[in-house]
């Protein structure tokens, strides 16, 4: 069954010189506006239980496409159906009243998404643990930090238990704790078979949240299709464009320390010592060590290899090669042995991260210091492969 569908969906506004030019439009009869196109000609559908990404660059419409789906926006033309409760997470906090206490706007949006007494009644205790705000639940949102509105918020969209859940780039919200409770919630909705749409600038939680995406430009879907595809393709152009590789990975949160800090960072020689320097097909270990803050963290490791401009040449994630979760606790140090490094003469880094046991939340990351390949074959491009020519 389909949970949405957009048919030849378009949003054109209208844009004023002065605002006494629209008394003259309805006085004259004629327009004195110039239309501005948001959207042009958007067709997708997404099923129950299907994850959708959604991507592109500041003003394609991603924004104003979220909202025709979460119904606060009226589409100019085309066709748009929702099947189901819907809970959108776009501008958290937006709907709230300044007055009222946190409680008292908890049931004031979760009656607007369309909750009864009796559900918002059972409900109310999950919101408040969730949301974790303590006294302030009592307190007049007006006294509340952005951060806890937005705890606020998030608890309540989240927990009306939607068909189709909207999500425009609402998983950092609060400090390090609070994004993995939101993770966790997301990964759960998922799970129960909810249909999200996920719009955010991490390619890397669109690559790992959602099955198919699609790529907006200038109003109009570039590219729709298998996540994988529609994301290489516009880390491609994003990267023509800017001369520079776009970021994989969400943002590191400004805490002072994350839950886990990667304390240490290094490439080895054959004989397990610090090196700068290494011979093509010379055999490499990389050394992460960690520390943990706290008890313990579930979550999984990252390294990869990558060039002082920033394009990545090799990377591998423990969750991709099939290992469970780590249990962060204490000084651990892990490594990962290259037998034979193919890579051209160069100058590169290594980069490790640490993310959540989704492998959709970054906890922390760092960078090494350069280090040298040297090579005595003539070659071009970033690494050496094995070849034979044959010519007439």
């Amino acid at each position: 069954m389909i949970a949405l569908s957009l048919s030849h969906v378009s949003k054109t506004y209208r844009l004023y010189a002065k605002p006494f030019d629209r008394l003259k439009e309805a006085f004259f009869r004629k327009p004195f506006h110039q239309p501005v196109n948001s959207l042009s000609d958007i067709s997708f559908s997404a099923a129950f239980g299907e994850t959708i990404g959604i991507i592109g660059e500041n003003g394609a419409g991603k924004s104003t496409l979220l909202k025709i789906l979460a119904k606060t926006l009226t589409p100019s033309s085309g066709e748009v159906v929702v099947n189901g409760r819907v809970a959108a997470l776009l501008e958290l906090g937006s709907g709230f009243h300044p007055e009222f206490t946190g409680r008292q706007n908890i049931h004031l949006n979760a009656a607007l998404l369309g909750l009864t007494r009796a559900e918002i009644r059972e409900k109310e205790p999950i919101m408040i643990e969730f949301a974790d705000i303590g006294v302030f639940i009592d307190r007049p949102i007006k006294t509340y930090s952005s951060g806890m509105v937005m705890r606020l918020a998030f608890s309540i969209a989240t927990s009306v238990d939607p068909d189709v859940l909207i999500v425009d780039e609402a998983l950092s919200v609060g400090d390090q704790r609070f994004q993995q409770k939101c993770v966790e919630r997301m990964m759960g909705f998922k799970e129960s078979g909810k249909t999200i749409v996920v719009c955010s600038h991490s390619m890397y939680l669109i690559n790992e949240l959602c099955a198919n995406s699609l790529w907006l430009a200038e109003g109009r879907i570039r590219s729709q299709g298998k996540t994988s595809a529609v994301v290489s393709e516009y880390l491609n152009y994003v990267e023509e464009k800017n001369g520079k590789a776009y970021p994989s990975a969400s943002a590191v949160s400004g805490d002072a320390a994350p839950d886990v800090v990667i304390e240490d960072l290094a490439a080895l020689d054959d004989a397990g010592n610090r090196a700068e320097s290494f011979r093509q097909f010379q055999t490499m270990r990389i050394r992460v060590k960690t520390r943990c803050i706290v008890d313990t963290v579930k979550g999984h490791l990252g390294i990869g290899i990558e060039r002082t401009d920033g394009q990545l040449i090799f990377a591998s994630l423990t969750k991709l090669a099939g290992f469970e979760p780590i249990e962060f606790s204490g000084e651990q140090i892990a490594e990962m042995t290259i037998p034979n490094i193919p890579i051209a003469a160069g100058s590169y880094r290594i980069k490790a991260v640490v993310g959540d046991q989704h492998a959709l939340r970054v906890i922390d990351e760092r960078l090494s210091s350069p280090f040298i390949i040297q090579s005595e074959r003539p070659e071009l491009g970033m690494l050496w492969m094995e070849h034979q020519w044959r010519l007439n």
